[in-house]
């Protein structure tokens, strides 16, 4: 059983901490409109949302 825990998606509203790659990484300037994405992707990947001191938030799988 693992205990890795994986980041799915990172979403911002500052441009500048949007980088390519692996998570994806969504730039959503309207905080309205992030809290009802973060609610809406976290029930449909079954995963978990938390919050950074920057404001950003990540959605991670949950402990499997």
């Amino acid at each position: 059983m693992s205990n890795s825990v994986e980041i799915l998606v990172y979403i911002t509203a500052d441009e500048k901490r949007v980088l390519g790659g692996d998570p994806l990484t969504l730039l959503i300037k309207d905080v309205g409109e992030q809290k009802k994405l973060i609610l809406e992707l976290a029930r449909a990947l079954r995963a978990n949302v938390v919050q950074l001191s920057t404001g950003d938030y990540i959605v991670i799988s949950k402990d499997r």
